[in-house]
């Protein structure tokens, strides 16, 4: 019925799986956070947390909680709404089709070295760029080859194989100290980005080299 919060304290997370007796599997201390899945879900507990310490939590009940969640969401999405407005290829889009497309964005970090999506692979997502930096590679006669830089937050890739239904052109993958991207899946391609898809299928035309 709580989520909770640890002011001060250690407590130990016991997880059960099957018959075996319950492991432990964490440790938290003061500014943890558990009991949010239970509430999200409305499901059982999913582990034992047990004090190993004299400690004190902070505990927040489900309706609060379920408050709270809407009001970050809204924020959030508050947020994307900015942040699309403010990138060219969105600029013609409606209020209500840019909160449209906030309600269906996807937040992913990476860290350096991570890849986003690879070449030959079947298309799944749309990326934007949010912060941080990535870089384009494909591969060829003369193996793995840079060939675009993505360091400006509103810069968008992996648009190219949802449009023409072919496998990824290039490797996308997180570079300097990692990035972080908003996606939109497959199945709410079409749906959300039908205003903008003559413009993407244009672009794709200004690199011959390079098409993802």
């Amino acid at each position: 019925q709580f989520f909770y919060i640890v002011d001060d304290g250690s407590f130990d997370v016991f997880v059960k799986r099957g018959d075996e007796p319950a492991g432990k599997v964490l440790e938290y201390s003061s500014g943890a956070m558990f009991g949010e899945l239970a509430l999200m879900y409305n499901a059982p507990r999913a582990a034992t947390v047990t004090a190993t310490s004299s400690s004190k939590v902070w505990a927040l009940d489900r309706e609060s909680f379920q408050m709270m969640l809407a009001t970050a969401e809204n924020t959030k999405k508050s947020q994307y709404e900015e942040f699309l407005c403010a990138i060219d290829l969105f600029k013609h889009m409606t209020k209500y089709e840019l909160g449209k497309l906030s309600d269906l964005l996807e937040s992913e970090c990476f860290d350096a070295g991570d890849d986003i999506m690879k070449q030959g692979e079947k298309g799944d997502a749309f990326y934007i760029l949010e912060d941080g930096e990535a870089k384009a590679f494909m591969k060829g006669e003369e193996g793995e080859v840079e060939v675009k830089h993505y360091k400006t937050a509103g810069e968008f890739f992996g648009e190219v194989a949802l449009l023409t239904n072919e496998p990824r052109r290039a490797t996308v993958r997180a570079e300097g100290d990692g990035c972080v991207v908003l996606s939109v899946k497959t199945e709410d391609f079409d749906t959300v980005m039908g205003p903008i898809k003559n413009t993407l299928a244009k672009n794709i035309d200004l690199y011959p080299q390079y098409a993802e």
